[in-house]
């Protein structure tokens, strides 16, 4: 009985001690071996123990006390002899559960990695993550956060990961909760911690330890987080270390890159100039290659002319321009990739370079799709944009390349209500850029496609043929275009973009492991296209009349620097006569032997004088009575004349067939437009078609005008096209102090007009050709006077013709 006894005794110890082993094992046993590298050069390795989470089963965590958020980092282990820098993704699945195990909220997380390219010392590579005793490469971390403040029932988070594929073996997973101290406890931890961990703490501080204030100090301890470990008996775990990189030599081409713009032979750095100024441009070259700088500069302002060119070449690796620069856009192309920035003389410590401006887009790969929700109106037409942008993912692009999807319309119950394909040949982009490739010309420029939706339409469809990039856009058809003249035609006038005329749609939420993220595009402002037969003067200018009768008038503006001069406009040109004798030219249009001249007088008084004009001895006398008016003078022929004028009152006297300088003056032929529209009947001959007006205000300094514009098209279209047509717009115009007042109503005696601003419209291949009606109407604000001319760029044939003088 007593040797029973015994045995059973000796049966319950091993029973005990298989069950106490493990754990006392891993607490007396040694901590791990430091990796080897980090011995050979004297390398920081910081340990932390991780967990390996099952395909199947769950890996279940308690939350301690009351945390309000869990941390969860997780490092993908992946075949060693995978490629570097290679995107990989996977998948989590979590649930959140009372103290009963009773789920409260589950879902899913994908995570994206690289396996990141090592670093270099000494001619050793460095990686960042490893493990001692495992052939793996370690994935860069990745981490998201839980939030329990809706779910204070939350006692345990449990873990596990979606099926793998190849090249990943594993996912380790550390879980932390936030820890939050009183200030009288972060005041007593502050003191109890270590010289390495307050310097740790603090390392995104700019000063060291010692110089933290009590506050700053208690602000780095107020939350914490703090590691828990999974439930069971010995979980499938690991050391993970990592390699802190002091004195680690890192490729120039991974390095953050310094402040400033990226910008390169094929990437142009395109900087907006808001204020006229000195202005200091800046260049520094991303790579040590000792190559000299080049700088290609290029001023686009609101003048209409040929952008001014510069080229730049510097001893040194930087570059440093000092430009008086006007409002405008400064398109620099270096000779290297580099950072460029720009800051005004006067003020340094201020960069001039505009905020970034980030675009998300869809990416779709070869035979994939995506899908974006329609949402319409039943009383109100919508129309739709998509664009498409050829994507290569980190390689560069060829010169041109076609792209080519798929577009489905599908209405409520997933048929198909309207289906066609897209094509459309793309140039890489030397404006835009993916924001983590910036250095690679892998993206195109826009490929942009209108439709309107038939009422049934309530989704999307575009299917891809090879990787691209798709982001799509709506409007409602009653929304006017909104157009703040002259601010929204030039980038560099503010950041204030007023009413969209597009809004972005977003296509479903997934979190599938297998579906591509979103990339990020860093676009820049465009600089204004420019036809140059616009800029060179090959064009025929032509004023339209309105349909119905309508108030029009004479009107005389002073000379700007954009007005474009020709000779069939002589007629208008008006310059500047003094009293007493000179000798002037007449200049004649085309082959025109005889000149029927004219005399504008602009008077301050209204009161009745006398003039005598004494042309090559012949003497003309005039009695005239008002403040400005015209005199018709003798016909005489083209060529130099002397020309004596005799009055005692006081103003301006301008002749014309004279090209005029900065004091010279342009008549036209103008319609008021007040209560009243102007109708106008066009005929549309080509496929874009560009019309504009000129609206002169009557209205004083800050008085704005509301002009609203339809074009009425007998038909439109309903198939897609790659140009839009607003057939509604609304333009605001403010004349400045600089600009009201300037010009002259010569049929009245007291109205003054503000110099014109544009009303640029342009008839797309939307609008088919044949007789279109453009109507002009003052919503709102100071009336005015308007010209509606259109534009045809090229060299046209003018008939031209003179009368032979009999001798």
């Amino acid at each position: 009985m007593r040797i029973l006894g015994r045995l059973l005794a000796v049966l319950l110890f091993a029973v005990a001690a298989a069950f106490v082993y493990q754990p006392l094992r891993l607490l007396f046993q040694p901590p791990p071996p430091t990796p080897a590298v980090a011995q050979q050069l004297d390398l920081k390795a910081r340990p932390s123990t991780v967990y390996f989470l099952p395909q199947e089963d769950w890996l279940t965590f308690p939350v301690i006390g009351q945390a309000a958020r869990l941390r969860i980092l997780t490092h993908a282990g992946v075949d060693p002899e995978a490629e570097r820098d290679v995107l990989l993704r996977y998948a989590l699945e979590y649930q959140l559960l009372d103290s009963d195990m009773t789920p409260l909220h589950k879902g899913h997380y994908t995570q994206q990695t690289r396996v990141p390219t090592p670093r270099v010392k000494e001619g050793v590579p460095i990686v960042r993550n490893l493990y001692t005793d495992r052939a793996l490469a370690v994935a860069a971390g990745q981490s998201f956060h839980v939030r329990l403040d809706g779910l204070a029932r939350t006692a345990y988070v449990r873990l596990r990961l979606a099926p793998l594929s190849p090249p990943l073996k594993n996912v380790a997973v550390r879980v932390y909760y936030e820890e939050r101290m009183s200030e009288r406890q972060a005041s007593v931890a502050w003191e109890r911690l270590s010289r390495a961990q307050q310097q740790r703490l603090s390392r995104g501080a700019l000063y060291p330890p010692e110089l933290l204030t009590r506050q700053e100090q208690l602000n780095l301890l107020e939350r914490q987080w703090q590691p828990v470990g999974p439930l069971g008996v010995h979980p499938a775990q690991d050391t993970l270390f990592n390699i802190e990189d002091a004195g680690v030599e890192r490729d120039p081409r991974r390095m953050p890159p310094p402040p400033g713009l990226y910008a390169g032979p094929d990437r142009l750095g395109i900087v907006p100039i808001k204020k006229a100024g000195r202005y200091r441009i800046h260049f520094k070259p991303l790579e040590d290659k000792a190559q000299k700088s080049e700088l290609a500069l290029r001023y686009v302002t609101e003048q209409f002319e040929p952008p001014r060119e510069e080229r730049h070449r510097f001893d040194g690796e930087s570059a440093t321009v000092t430009r008086d620069l006007l409002p405008g856009l400064v398109v620099v192309t270096p000779n290297q990739p580099g950072m460029l920035d720009i800051r005004p003389v006067n003020a340094p410590e201020q960069s001039a370079l505009p905020e970034p401006r980030f675009l998300r887009a869809w990416r779709v790969e070869a035979g994939q799709s995506v899908t974006f929700p329609l949402w319409q109106s039943d009383d109100v037409g919508t129309s739709l944009r998509f664009d498409l942008r050829a994507y290569a993912d980190g390689v560069p692009l060829p010169k041109e390349k076609l792209l080519q999807a798929e577009y489905r319309l599908l209405d409520a119950q997933g048929s198909a209500v309207q289906q066609g394909r897209l094509e459309s040949i793309v140039k890489p982009s030397s404006i835009d850029r993916m924001a983590d490739t910036q250095p690679v010309a892998d993206l195109s420029d826009p490929a942009h496609f209108y439709l309107r939706l038939p009422p049934e339409a309530a989704s999307l469809e575009v299917a891809a043929r090879q990787s691209l990039l798709v982001t799509a856009y709506t409007r409602p058809d009653d929304l006017p275009h909104r157009t703040r003249v002259p601010a929204d035609y030039y980038a560099w006038q503010g950041d204030d973009k007023g009413q969209p005329s597009w809004f972005l749609l977003q296509p479903p939420k997934s979190r599938a492991a297998t579906s591509p993220p979103r990339p990020v595009l860093h676009v820049q402002s465009r600089p204004p296209k420019r036809n140059p037969d616009l800029l060179a003067g090959r064009y025929q200018w032509e004023a339209l009349e309105p349909q119905r009768a309508a108030r029009g008038g004479r009107i005389l503006m002073p000379v700007r620097g954009e007005s474009r001069l020709r000779p069939q406009g002589l007629s208008g040109y008006f310059q500047p006569l003094t009293p007493g004798t000179q000798t002037i030219d007449l200049e004649a249009p085309g082959a025109a032997r005889s000149l029927e001249p004219q005399l504008i007088y602009l008077r301050e008084l209204s009161d009745p004088f006398r003039l005598a004009l004494d042309i090559d001895g012949r003497t003309v006398r005039h009695e005239r009575i008002g403040r400005r008016g015209e005199i018709d003078l003798p016909r005489l022929e083209p060529g130099r004349h002397t020309v004596t004028l005799h009055t005692r009152s006081a103003g301006t006297w301008l002749m014309n067939y004279r090209y005029p300088d900065r004091s010279g003056f342009l008549r036209r032929t103008a319609f008021r437009l007040d209560d009243t529209p102007l109708r106008y009947r066009v005929e549309k001959r080509t496929a874009s078609q560009l019309f504009g007006a000129r609206f002169y205000s009557l209205g004083r300094a800050g008085d704005a005008s509301t002009v609203r514009v339809r074009v009425m098209p007998e038909a439109r279209t309903a198939q897609v096209t790659q140009e839009w047509t607003h057939l509604e717009r609304l333009y605001r115009v403010t004349p400045t102090a600089e600009q009201a007042g300037v010009g002259y109503v010569l049929d009245q005696q007291r109205e003054r007009l503000a110099y014109p601003q544009p009303l640029l419209m342009d008839l797309g291949g939307d609008v088919p050709e044949g007789p279109v009606t453009v109507e002009f109407s003052l919503q709102q604000g100071a009336p005015g006077y308007l010209i509606f001319h259109e534009v045809l760029p090229g060299e046209h044939e003018r008939a031209q013709g003179f009368r032979e003088e009999r001798q």
